[in-house]
């Protein structure tokens, strides 16, 4: 009898592992056994360094104010550290933060000081203390500093795919600027989002209504200027097939019910309150151009088109590379950030209040000239929270689980369970846990660059097909 029980247990126990193995496996993709590398063509140089149990002292004489402080370490998870979410606090005289690790982490990562050297305090930091849970590191390691770049009163446009990508990926910073929020897509196709009330015919409509609405009303709470809030309407998912046949109109999914004309009447500037129906890649581009011209930006902030993985993503920053060309004014520095990493849907890790880094992986080559952590004030990580909340995108409504189904009910408790027993929240990729960290994270690349790295993009695509 003793014996039944006990395997019964075991069995139990066995099969809550392997549900909680399976569904992290499924979320973060890449193996926790690799050596994260970020290479960099500017003249910052690691400076080795020892490190002991409990951290180590900034070297002598290196003067780390203001700068953004990356530590390159080797880590290994501890056996709790397989099962639970590991992470490492860095402290000093006067704060605590803490970056969380993969599950089973071992192998090369980077650790984000830069909180404890962007203080306005005008003393530095002298002892960078370290404290791990569930993981170790190796005495050997590197300290990455960067010089900050010139934000204090640059003009600045943000370039989102989406609605929400600006709000994701740099809120913080386009606060903190003289900035422009330009929206490439409807995002009609986003309609998962949706109620589960809506019909299947007007899911693409309300979708397209609800987010453009959202791109241009939401940077308010950044304090960008009405007339500096820009949607061009084009296409959810279509960039890329736009690229690869410049001339041939593409059209929006809820053309016929909600015309981009329509859509485009919001905006209040002149020059994109009207379009037409058919969209092209020779007008994005050309529209990309005219909006270069307007703003005459010091720096543009778009996404990283070797680290993102979304084809949106991608060919947005290849289409503002064509329309660089045709810029005449000065080149402007580019703030790359990636929303989709590569193999990591979950990136970053941890809490909302934990910091973020740079994405997991490597990439051949060199990715940016410097990298930038720009901090958020509490206050200003609260106004990025509430920006995207106010995004229907990042929404998820209750009413979907309907108290009449126990079909319905007995799915979403199952989920549930499935959540609790694998230590991961019901929707491990939440916006809302990803995004309104206290930092975000940018890779500094001057603007001439830009067309080596999208150049590489289109070369890697092409060996990469059959």
């Amino acid at each position: 009898m003793i014996a039944g029980i006990a395997a019964i247990v075991l069995a139990a126990v066995a099969a809550a592992w392997l549900a909680r193995m399976r569904r992290y496996r499924g979320w973060l993709r890449l193996s926790p056994n690799r050596s994260d590398v970020v290479s960099l063509r500017g003249s910052d140089q690691a400076m080795p360094l020892s490190l002991e149990p409990d951290g180590f002292d900034v070297p002598h004489g290196l003067d780390l104010l203001g700068r953004t402080v990356l530590l390159q370490l080797t880590v290994k998870a501890a056996p709790l550290g397989r099962v639970m979410d590991p992470f490492i606090e860095i402290r000093d005289a006067d704060r605590a933060c803490r970056q969380y690790f993969e599950r089973g982490a071992a192998g090369q990562r980077y650790l984000n000081l830069a909180p404890l050297f962007q203080c306005d305090a005008p003393k530095q930091t002298v002892r960078v203390g370290l404290h791990g849970s569930s993981i170790r590191w190796e005495s050997k390691a590197a300290l990455l500093a960067f010089y900050p770049p010139a934000i204090e009163g640059a003009k600045v446009l943000v370039l989102a795919p989406h609605p929400d990508d600006a709000e994701l990926a740099a809120f913080g910073l386009y606060a903190d600027s003289q900035s422009w929020v330009v929206t490439v897509t409807a995002g009609e196709k986003a309609t998962k989002q949706l109620p589960a009330e809506i019909p299947e015919h007007a899911r693409s409509h309300w979708a397209a209504w609800l987010r453009v609405w959202d791109s241009l009303c939401v940077p308010h709470l950044g304090n960008v200027p009405p007339q500096r809030r820009v949607s061009l309407a084009y296409p959810d998912g279509a960039i890329e097939s736009m690229y690869r046949d410049p001339a041939r109109p593409v059209r929006l999914a809820c053309e016929t019910s909600l015309p981009r004309r329509e859509l485009r009447a919001r905006n209040l500037i002149p020059q994109f309150q009207h379009g037409t129906a058919d969209c092209t890649w020779v007008g994005l581009v050309e529209e990309l151009r005219i909006l270069l011209e307007l703003a005459q930006p010091d720096i543009v902030v778009c996404p990283h088109p070797l680290l993102d993985s979304h084809p949106d993503h991608i060919f947005t920053a290849i289409a503002l590379e064509r329309a660089l060309r045709d810029f005449r004014g000065k080149p402007p520095n580019l703030f790359l950030y990636v929303v989709h990493g590569r193999g990591s849907p979950v990136y970053p890790l941890g809490p909302a209040e934990s910091l973020a880094c740079l994405p997991p992986g490597r990439c051949a080559g060199w990715v940016a000239d410097s990298l930038y952590s720009h901090p958020l004030e509490p206050q200003r990580r609260q106004a990025k929270y509430f920006a995207i909340e106010a995004m229907h995108a990042a929404r998820s409504y209750a009413a979907d689980v309907d108290p009449k189904s126990n079909g319905k009910i007995l799915k979403h408790m199952l989920r549930e369970i499935s959540a609790y027993l694998s230590g991961m929240e019901l929707h491990p990729a939440s916006l809302l846990r990803r995004a309104p960290r206290p930092n975000e994270m940018f890779y500094v690349v001057r603007g001439e660059a830009l067309s080596e790295l999208t150049q590489r993009m289109l070369d890697t695509a092409t060996a990469s097909c059959p």
